[in-house]
């Protein structure tokens, strides 16, 4: 009887579905401070450092929009309307699994990751993030989405188009304008009032942002004419989600990479020990590590300037390849080029490569990859080869055949088992990640280094970026600044024969290195000489010292137009952040 009454005294006001959307609005909020509590208590503190103005107009505008986006809503036709609603409780549902997962709203970056990762990656993200108890919160939200389908509807959509769209601009405009005001002087992930207006947020930011990136051609390099093909090869291994400090190489107490240890007894293998990895998600790290770009964040556009690491290869005589099955960074080149092929590149191997020649991945995994490049280098020397791995990226299970021989230690995780941060839950997640490394990182060398017959190669190995491992229970995997998360490996594995070993010998013991130095170690083994160098690239291993430099990682916006941390790993704060000779047992970093 009272919701009856209340709704005929909506509807005889003179502006009953303005009056529905703000009251809806003001129910949205409210259910949102209640349901995110911990999160506008973390809002609340920004008053002390913003001051009053800074803090009250921007709660203004994030509130506004609720309303505004209720009342677009609510001028639709019912049939329309009804739509919108079932597409919006989807859009609640995504964000709130963000949420339960990583304490946050999608923001643009995140946008750009669904959008260009692979399919593989993308479902794997969604089981991964989707809980059951996501629809105990997204409920009350639903609710009120359902109740603007009692607002009066607008009449004969014939007869009224015009005068709904007429009504529709101004509130369209204000969502356009003070999402761009927001964007030039807010923090992205400040004043979330409702998950669907953030996500409205997030589009218009990815939107803002990519018009204002760099959309030219790269810098170019000096002349230069090499004389021969060189005899050697370069391989340039970026795996995907490898923890450094779980390699038993690097000290983890079990054997995660006998085979890997075993050339290093032979002295075939330099290892580096922990590295810091450029950023928390491939994005980042891949950028920086194709470009060189030692600068944080990249405000300079200067990852999509500089020239790539395959264009110093090709001016040095080099067959260059790219070895891409996890879609880690060429798409975005490949896009840059146009309809034209990407500048340096002479062959691109991605996952339509292997399907075309019925080599399945799915099953043989990266150990089938490493005989790809094996079978590269036994045809010649002189290639320069990048290789995105798959790695190891959530779910663990679905890395490593699920057999006897592989499944080392148990219990595991079965497919598409959520992680459970309880102690025995944390023990399967650490046993299937442990298998995982096993398989995708000491059994890849092995087929690699068993089955070259040309041995005259060197490769330099690392990941984009580590994993938490649910240490202090998180359930996200990466792409927050935990420390933890940029701990990835980094070292050198040469054949019997490699040309350049007097190179190698030369490594500075005790240093620390991070993904910044990987590139002009690059350049260093192929030999290009200082005037071809066109940027103020970081340090070589070959050129570092022992010092005590910190090393920079960052997490959020690549360019800093949106959200985004830059963090430090200070030298000698944990052992286990230096080199692999002073390694003693696992830590566990911050």
């Amino acid at each position: 009887m009272i919701a009856k009454y209340s709704l005929r005294a909506i509807t005889r006001t003179p502006w009953p579905r303005a009056l529905s959307a703000m009251l809806a609005a003001t129910l949205a909020v409210l259910i949102d401070s209640v349901v995110r509590s911990s999160d506008y208590r973390d809002l609340l503190r920004l008053l002390h450092t913003a001051g009053l103005m800074n803090f009250l107009v921007p709660l203004a505008l994030a509130f506004l929009q609720v309303a505004a986006l209720f009342y677009l809503i609510i001028l639709l036709p019912r049939i329309l309307r009804a739509l919108v609603i079932l597409v919006s409780v989807l859009v609640v549902i995504v964000q709130f699994s963000y949420w339960l997962t990583l304490s946050q709203f999608m923001t643009g970056t995140d946008l750009l990751l669904a959008l260009t990762v692979s399919g593989e990656n993308r479902a794997d993200a969604i089981t991964s993030f989707f809980q059951p108890l996501v629809l105990l919160y997204a409920l009350p939200y639903i609710l009120v989405l359902s109740s603007l389908m009692l607002a009066p509807a607008a009449g004969p959509f014939a007869s009224t188009f015009r005068k709904t769209f007429a009504l529709s601009l101004l509130p369209a405009f204000f969502l356009v304008s003070s999402n761009y005001a927001l964007f030039l002087y807010v923090p992205e992930r400040s004043f979330h009032l409702n998950p669907l207006t953030s996500f409205v947020r997030l589009t218009i930011h990815y939107g803002l942002e990519n018009l204002g990136a760099y959309h030219g051609p790269r810098d170019g390099l000096p002349p230069f004419q090499h004389s021969k093909r060189p005899s050697d090869s370069i391989i340039y291994v970026i795996d995907e989600s490898v923890r450094g400090s779980s390699l038993s190489l690097n000290g983890y107490p079990r054997p995660t990479t006998p085979f890997l240890q075993s050339l290093e007894k032979q002295g075939r293998l330099n290892n580096l020990g922990i590295c810091v990895a450029a950023g928390s998600f491939s994005h980042i790290s891949n950028a920086y590590l194709i470009s060189g770009h030692n600068e944080f964040p990249d405000n300079a556009y200067r990852t999509d300037r500089n020239p790539t690491i395959f264009d110093y290869a090709k001016k040095m005589g080099y067959e260059t390849i790219y070895i891409d099955v996890n879609q880690g960074y060429l798409p975005k080149l490949l896009k840059a080029a146009g309809d034209g092929p990407v500048r340096s590149l002479d062959r691109w191997m991605n996952e339509q490569w292997f399907e075309d020649r019925r080599i399945d991945l799915e099953t043989r995994m990266d150990p089938a990859i490493a005989r790809i490049v094996s079978s590269l280098l036994n045809e010649r020397g002189g290639y320069f080869i990048v290789v995105n791995k798959k790695g190891l990226h959530f779910h663990y299970s679905y890395r490593y055949p699920d057999d006897r021989a592989n499944t080392i230690w148990r219990p595991v995780m079965g497919a598409s088992e959520p992680i459970d941060t309880s102690a025995a839950g944390r023990e399967k997640l650490v046993n299937t990640y442990d298998n995982g490394i096993r398989f995708q990182v000491d059994e890849f060398f092995r087929v690699l280094v068993s089955e070259t017959t040309n041995r005259n190669y060197v490769i330099l190995y690392t990941s984009d970026h580590g994993q938490t491992l649910s240490e202090h229970g998180q359930v996200y995997t990466h792409m927050k600044p935990d420390r933890v998360i940029v701990d990835v490996p980094d070292f050198l594995v040469s054949g019997e024969r490699y040309e350049r070993k007097d190179l190698l010998a030369g490594i500075p013991q005790g240093i620390r290195v991070s993904h910044l130095n990987n590139f002009a170690t690059l350049l260093d083994l192929m030999d290009v000489p200082a005037s071809l160098r066109v940027r103020p690239y970081d340090k070589s291993i070959f050129s570092l010292s022992g010092d005590d430099s910190p090393r920079y990682y960052m997490s959020g916006s690549l360019h800093g137009t949106g959200d985004y941390v830059v963090k430090t790993v200070p030298a000698l704060s944990h052992a286990a952040w230096t080199i692999s000779k002073t390694f003693v047992n696992r830590t566990k970093p911050e």
